[in-house]
């Protein structure tokens, strides 16, 4: 996992500037290169051939063709051996390559032969052009910012910032994160004319008609009907892949079915000990502490823990607020980068995460109201009844019956509800001013509808960029075995009834891993996650004064984004225990810090981090 940087004309001077800032995605290694029409730089954390064969920017044969990368290809043994059949040799043993390589034989649709992660640029001197890409499912981040005479990419928004760029807020994107929490929905970022690279997307720049073109290269399609034994071999499958590693491997736990399907695989497949990696949070109901330590009596993991707590949050709070580039919607985030922070304390460079199965199987309780929703429209309203009268049985709540009536309602009625009864702290009149598109999941959509759009729009895409941001912070590189190509197109086979059935989630996976992890966890209701008690935190004394010496501020009171007097209101009724309203308060104030510390505090603005902090 490394850092990759690059713009359209040589300047040594800015390029190093860009690879400092970029130095924590890859503190064991820098390297440039540079022509009369380029400049390449990379950062790079070594995990496979730790040789100095790895080195990048790396070239092939003549140094026709130069490439930049970061992320990791699983299958690129396979795709090696191929080239070497059409007459391809290797000096290393590096993925990176394998990269040049099927560049050189098969173009730039190389990219659909990999199954991995990546953000890479490719330099190509005889055809004189920039070819970028991106993953599939945006696990690896890219951005960039064009004129009519300048092109800068960069795995961090903060090194293009090296360069003297027009931009500020996009206040757009801002009042889409604060209305609807909507974040990494589309190619815009929170910066105005900084770009990110959309997933499964690759982007050609000419470098004498300095023009971009991007072509997305990947669209979702299932492959077949799936079983439990076949979901179970592809799990099993990718897990494996994602265990190759010439640094020692761990495992970010939860006490979820996901990361205690993956640790068990793990387990199952890996000689000794490997270390497993949590955030608890004692006393509070959101406590996993119970979960993965029952779990621990079943796998020969060595369990670490952290937690978030007053000190830690106030100390490190404008470390997070810098790394993440980006405001992000919860406190949760933050218990993340303190779990890879704990796996770099203990020198462990990669870590396997349990991402993007509730997208893939059916985890999230919200996804009833879209099943109610496509029963409903399909006339099985004994069905529909059933899955209403079973839902609150299991989980003790209404939410997907409200999110059901929500959907039935006509347009302009859902719109009257959500501005008067939620968000009233938002500032509806410049909202509507900036955007008129509305929450994207307040369209009616079935159950296979609303996952994909969840897999491939929503949740997805943000929730990468946090992993990714988080781990790279401290120079651990992040896997992701559900996002795995193979097992995604198996999981899009299943049916509504295997996913969600009976007012119970994730059925069908349930069952292909019954034999893997503990009952009690096996048959839990509620998802919980990395979830903080955010409530109690921002009623510390010492965080409440921080809260309270921001929202107080003022520059928060000038902000166009919200209703002044409402957030203060809540701020009071929060504080006094009349209202939960941690996570609204969260917003605010990351946002508010965010805004300071890109663009009120110019000397932060290149901040380098590095993994040894």
């Amino acid at each position: 996992m490394c850092g990759i940087n690059g713009f359209n004309w040589p300047d040594n001077e800015v390029l190093r500037s860009m690879c400092r800032v970029t130095h924590n995605r890859g503190p064991d290694d820098q390297g440039y290169y540079t022509d009369n029409r380029v400049s390449l730089g990379h950062n790079r954390l070594s995990i496979i051939d730790l040789s100095p064969n790895g080195h990048q920017p790396m070239s092939n044969e003549d140094d026709s063709v130069w490439l930049i990368y970061n992320g990791e290809i699983y299958n690129f043994q396979d795709i090696r051996s191929d080239l070497l059949d059409q007459g391809h040799s290797f000096k290393s043993k590096t993925d990176s390559e394998v990269i040049l390589h099927a560049y050189e034989e098969y173009g730039e649709e190389c990219v659909r032969r990999f199954n991995g992660m990546w953000a890479f640029c490719i330099y190509d001197r005889n055809k004189n052009r920039l070819f970028l890409s991106r993953d599939r499912f945006g696990i690896k981040p890219l951005y960039y910012f064009a004129d009519r005479e300048r092109f800068i990419f960069s795995s961090m928004i903060s090194a293009i910032r090296c360069h003297s760029i027009d931009t500020g807020p996009n206040d757009r994107v801002v009042m889409e994160y604060l209305a609807y929490n909507l974040l990494g929905h589309g190619e815009e970022t929170f910066f105005d004319n900084i770009m990110s690279l959309p997933p499964g997307t690759n982007l050609m720049y000419d470098l004498d008609g300095r023009t971009v073109q991007l072509t997305k290269w990947h669209s979702l399609n299932e492959s077949g009907e799936a079983s439990a034994e076949q979901i179970r071999t592809a799990f099993t499958t990718s897990v494996r892949r994602r265990m190759l590693s010439d640094v020692q491997v761990g495992i970010s736990q939860s006490g979820g079915m996901d990361s205690s399907a993956i640790s068990c695989i793990f387990d199952s497949l890996h000689d000794g000990t490997f270390p497993t990696f949590s955030y608890v949070a004692p006393g509070a109901s959101v406590d996993e502490s119970r979960y993965i330590k029952e779990l621990g009596k079943l796998i020969k993991a060595e369990q670490r823990f952290t937690t978030v707590d007053k000190d830690s949050f106030l100390q490190e709070i404008e470390d997070f607020t810098q790394a993440m580039e980006e405001p992000v919607s919860s406190v949760s985030v933050f218990a993340s980068y303190r779990v890879m922070k704990l796996a770099r304390e203990h020198g462990i460079k990669v870590i396997l995460s349990g991402q993007g199965g509730d997208e893939l199987f059916g985890g999230y309780v919200y996804y009833f109201g879209y099943l109610f929703y496509q029963l409903f429209r399909n006339l099985k309203w004994g069905k529909l009844l059933n899955e209403m009268f079973l839902y609150p049985r299991h989980f003790k709540s209404f939410y997907p019956h409200k999110l059901f009536f929500f959907l039935l309602s006509p347009a302009f009625m859902r719109q009257f509800a959500w501005r008067r009864w939620t968000n009233r702290w938002i500032n509806h009149d410049y909202l509507e001013q900036l955007s008129q598109n509305g929450d994207v999941r307040w369209k009616r959509m079935n159950l296979n509808e609303i996952m994909r759009l969840t897999l491939e729009t929503t949740a997805i895409p943000h929730m990468m960029t946090w992993q990714d941001k988080c781990s790279m912070r401290w120079g651990v590189e992040c896997r992701v075995p559900f996002l795995d190509i193979d097992l995604v197109r198996t999981a899009l086979s299943l049916s509504s009834e295997e996913r969600i059935h009976r007012g119970r989630t994730r059925v069908l996976f349930r069952r292909a891993t019954e034999d893997l992890i503990p009952p009690v966890i096996r048959a839990r209701k509620d998802k919980v996650g990395f979830e903080t008690p955010t409530d109690a935190l921002f009623r510390e004394k010492e965080v409440a004064d921080f809260a309270r010496s921001i929202i107080q501020s003022e520059s928060f009171r000038g902000r166009p984004y919200w209703r002044f007097s409402v957030v203060e209101q809540a701020l009071t009724d929060h504080l006094s225990g009349k209202a939960g309203l941690g996570d609204m308060l969260w917003k605010c104030i990351n946002l508010e810090m965010w805004m300071r510390s890109f663009f009120e505090n110019k000397s932060r603005n290149s901040r380098a981090f590095h993994a040894t902090d």
